[in-house]
């Protein structure tokens, strides 16, 4: 899954409800909140361009993308290539 300069992320919710995508580096530290709203039970998508919760491009690399929506949370591992 390397990309560059961006990547989008497709879901589907099963039920509606606040739904979180949040982008940390392996560290743990939190890189870019990608959203962090209530959606409806449906297709969904959105592109992370690399940057960080400043506007600063991030480094080449690996992230983790954590996913929370009700009865659901998922981290899967991205690595961004410069």
């Amino acid at each position: 899954n390397p990309f560059n300069p961006s990547t989008t992320i497709d879901y589907q919710l099963s039920k509606e409800g606040i739904v979180s995508l949040v982008v940390y580096d392996l560290k743990g530290s939190e890189i870019k909140t990608l959203i962090q709203e209530h959606q409806g039970a449906t297709y969904h998508n959105i592109i992370w361009n690399g940057l960080n919760n400043n506007g600063q491009p991030v480094a080449s690399g690996r992230y983790l993308l954590k996913m929370t929506a009700p009865g659901f949370t998922e981290t899967i591992t991205m690595t961004l290539l410069k």
